[in-house]
């Protein structure tokens, strides 16, 4: 029995009709790896919310590795919404704080400088945790695990995963349909995501652990 990358690999040669002897396991992966990064960068639906908690230090929290893009930050327990500024708009003391009550101070009021939450101008007086909640990168598929998008999406996954292949010198009368079809369908897919969150639908439960 094969496990879940072999699985796809075996697929996306069934349908380019090449065998593994032309294109091994290690090149199809590296197209899958490659789908896995393009629609990790244009997706915003359900399945790639996550939630990490972090201890604030020196009024900056790392952020995920794997993230792309934050829905909220809050302070736990306390439940404190933090407001995003631009780093300008953050630092610069000519700017007005945001109106308080009930977000006082910088102390509401985040920016992001690289990979780091930059929470507090003048410094927190009590230790605080930041729960982010946020858009993750796909998990990559392997063997063992397999990742949300082959589960709940495989059409879009095997079809982006064609079309980065029609990329690798592989000539495919289908590689506009492939194209045209993953925008159609990222757009849809993306639309989709955005009811939901409109009409307060219930989000998939995501795991925790501490960020970094």
């Amino acid at each position: 029995m094969t496990g879940f990358l072999s699985d796809k690999c075996i697929e996306i040669r069934n349908w380019l009709a090449i065998g593994e002897d032309v294109y091994p396991d290690a090149v199809v992966t590296s197209w899958i790896r490659m789908a896995e990064e393009q629609l990790s960068n244009v997706l915003r639906v359900k399945h790639m919310i996550q939630v990490d908690t972090c201890e604030v230090d020196v009024d900056r929290v790392p952020l995920p590795l794997d993230w792309q893009e934050i829905r909220l930050a809050r302070f736990v327990p306390t439940g404190g919404v933090l407001r995003y500024n631009t780093p300008d708009a953050f630092y610069n003391p000519e700017f007005a704080d945001p109106p308080e009550p009930p977000y006082p101070g910088r102390t509401r009021r985040y920016t992001i400088l690289g990979n780091f939450l930059i929470v507090g101008g003048a410094g927190l007086s009590t230790p605080q945790h930041v729960e982010l909640t946020y858009y993750q990168d796909i998990p990559p598929l392997t063997d063992t695990v397999n990742n949300w998008i082959n589960k709940y999406h495989p059409t879009v996954y095997t079809i982006e995963i064609l079309h980065v292949a029609s990329l690798y010198a592989i000539e495919d009368e289908r590689s506009g349909v492939w194209d045209k079809e993953i925008v159609r369908t990222v757009n849809d897919m993306n639309n989709a995501h955005k009811v939901d969150r409109a009409s307060g639908s219930v989000l998939v439960q995501v795991r925790r652990k501490s960020f970094g």
